[in-house]
């Protein structure tokens, strides 16, 4: 097996707010280009860096270009790509990323693993910590001296195929290999995405920022005023910053409050009656007349959440129409708090600007998260969810294009049905069943009108996530008999879903061993779960915060939701990634610029539109062929993927 193994080293000139080492900000560059073949000796390049790339890949035909965190490597080689035929060639290698590898080997335990965390665990030499040392300074490649980077370059690429190589044994033992090369697949796909990046509208970000400028500046004020009124009123506490989440608890919920007061202490020479100051904690009274639930307090302080699911309760529940004009207020002043300064600030920030175009290069990541999903940060992508602030997100084409959605529909719940082979909710989900109106009615004996099935839902994916009675109660802003008896009517319409929850504790309160460190053992214990595709879970013990019988418990929502979320967003949306990637990489107008959980988003020319549509509703349709090829198991059922179409992210058309 032949491989080329290459490492960057480049400028850290880009602003704070990007990091200092983004690949895609115009200030920076790469200084030192590392390669290695396999049995070779490693070479050195100062310039032309793709070039050398692909005489390399030309000369030596490799079966897989190796790197650690690659997509960082391959951002910058693609920047330096003088034309679309050298970033073909690039495109066209399978890799190897021995960072994400690592992940996998783990269990999704060794998260961000760095080369130096690896080399030790793989009893390869460290490199001098001196460059480093200059990197955490915040100084680039370019003003280090040459003598000393170019040995601490040639170590990172001995290292990397060395690891590589090892990593490769492993995974062939482990007969994971195919998750292995379906994810460095995807993340050819989504360093396609972070190159291609998203189109900003300038204008259309300004004008918005205006306007929630001005809305937060008289919401807050409204908002100062109208909560002032309930202070003195019927002894409620008094808010004096409407940003205080503690003063909203005592206000809403009650608590104690501080009154200043005199006490005649005595009389002074003259005369004059002599007092003191004192400070007496009074109870205050609670105006939401809602009842709190054990679970929105806090078990350190005591204090009573007021997050916007207690609010949304609150508005649901109280009988005072001015208590509920208030907490409606209070939510729109943190809603337009939070576009100012998470989307607006936070997004803004983020916004390279060149000749004609305006981007964000947000970052996905594939070694963050616990279950394979992928993450997205600098900025956070994935957590914008319906926002206005979308509209800001248009297609690089202009009037030419449209910005294209597909989205898997619900691919967590078909996978819990696939999991668990249980044949009711395979039927429900294959005859097209509403699940949550078919559970309410099994409950209540009736359909729910859209209002009650909009609260009911949150009742069903929170037991498929895991959750218990007392957490569904808390989510869904029902009683916990409402949530108990709902567990009972899931578990009696779906009872192998039931048993596939109970076989999952039992197997991790039987099977789990204890790990040790020298001669002790930890107090908590260890059960390595592996999934049909070879992903492999760690669970670990938890002190118990409820059980009265053990000091150490596994967590039921982990057990329960992690090979779901697992297998639905960290497997198959991540294949599918993979393989449209490749489908897709030659298409002239079309760009693959963002996945979201179970969505894949593109940008494309209108003259490409229809075809494209047509041809990426075909490949998601056949997710379950392709599942079934790459891991050599059937899903239990097919998977549907719909299509939404806009002039920006946020005025999408279903189609």
């Amino acid at each position: 097996m032949t491989l080329l193994t290459l490492d960057v080293e480049t400028t850290l000139n880009a602003p704070e707010a990007f990091g200092l080492a983004h690949p895609m900000h115009p200030f920076n560059s790469i200084v030192f280009l590392g390669t290695k073949v396999s049995g070779k000796d490693p070479l050195i390049f100062t310039e032309s860096f793709s070039e050398h790339l692909i005489v390399a890949i030309d000369l030596n035909k490799p079966d897989f270009i190796v790197g650690s965190n690659m997509s960082f490597d391959l951002l910058y080689l693609l920047r330096h790509t003088k034309s679309l035929e050298q970033r073909k060639i690039i495109q066209s290698q399978r890799l190897w990323d021995i960072q994400l590898a690592e992940y996998l080997l783990t269990g999704q335990q060794a998260k961000w693993a760095s080369l130096d965390e690896m080399s030790i665990k793989y009893g390869l030499p460290i490199k001098d910590s001196k460059v480093s040392d200059y990197f955490a300074q915040g100084i680039g490649s370019d003003k280090i001296d040459s003598e000393l980077i170019i040995p601490y370059l040639i170590q990172d690429v001995c290292n990397t195929e060395a690891i590589a190589m090892l990593q490769m044994e492993s995974a062939t033992k482990s007969n994971q290999l195919d998750l292995f090369l379906s994810q460095m697949e995807a993340l050819h796909c989504t360093t396609e995405m972070m190159f291609n990046g998203l189109e900003v509208d300038i204008q259309t970000f300004k004008d918005y920022t205006v306007e929630v400028a001005t809305t937060y500046a008289d919401t807050k004020v409204t908002l100062e005023k109208r909560s002032v009124e309930f202070g003195p009123a019927a002894n409620a506490y008094p808010i004096t910053d409407v940003d205080s989440s503690l003063q909203w608890s005592k206000l809403l919920f009650g608590g104690t409050k501080k009154v200043e007061s005199k006490e005649a202490v005595g009389m002074f020479k003259n005369g004059k009656v002599k007092y003191k100051k004192v400070i007496t904690l009074v109870n205050t009274f609670p105006v939401s007349g809602v009842i709190p639930l054990d679970a929105w307090k806090s078990e350190k302080t005591g204090k009573v959440s007021v997050d916007d699911k207690v609010l949304s309760i609150i508005v649901d529940k109280t009988k005072d129409p001015d208590i509920k004009e208030l907490v409606l207020l209070l939510q729109q002043y943190r809603e337009v708090s939070k576009q100012l300064s998470t989307y607006i600030q936070g997004l803004g920030k983020h916004i390279i600007e060149e000749q004609e175009t305006a981007r964000i290069y947000g970052r996905l990541n594939h070694v963050a998260t616990s279950t394979g999903r992928l993450s997205s940060a600098s900025p956070n992508l994935q957590n914008i969810s319906n926002n206005p602030i979308k509209k800001v997100f248009v297609s690089r084409y202009g009037d030419d294009g449209q910005l294209v959605e597909f989205d898997f529909s619900q691919l967590e719940v078909a996978v819990l049905a696939h999991i668990t082979k249980d044949t009711r909710l395979i039927k429900d989900i294959t005859d097209g069943n509403d699940i949550h109106s078919e559970l309410y009615r099994n409950m209540y004996g009736k359909y729910p009108d859209d209002a009650t099935r909009k609260w009911f839902k949150r009742l069903t994916f929170g037991l498929i996530y895991g959750a218990g009675a007392n957490t569904l109660a808390e989510n869904a802003g029902c009683s916990y008999d409402v949530a108990k008896n709902f567990i009972i009517t899931f578990y009696t319409r779906y009872p192998s879903v039931k048993d596939w929850h109970n076989i999952m504790a039992g197997s991790a309160d039987k099977l789990a061993t204890y790990d040790y460190v020298g001669d002790i053992h930890k107090l908590s214990r260890t059960w390595r779960w592996i999934s049909e595709t070879k992903r492999v879970y760690v669970f670990s013990e938890y002190k118990s915060t409820y059980s009265t019988s053990r000091d150490y418990t596994f967590s039921p929502t982990e057990l329960k939701n992690y090979p779901v979320q697992g297998l639905a967003t960290g497997d198959i949306v991540p294949m599918m990634l993979g393989i449209l990637f490749r489908k897709l990489i030659d298409k002239p107008g079309v760009k693959l610029i963002n996945t979201v959980h179970d969505s894949i988003m593109l940008d494309v020319r209108n003259d490409v539109l229809t075809e494209t549509i047509t041809e990426v509703r075909s490949i998601l349709n056949k997710t379950h062929e392709f599942y079934e090829a790459t891991f050599g198991i059937p899903l239990a059922l097919k998977l549907n993927a719909g299509c939404k179409v806009g002039k920006n992210w946020f005025e999408l058309t279903e189609i």
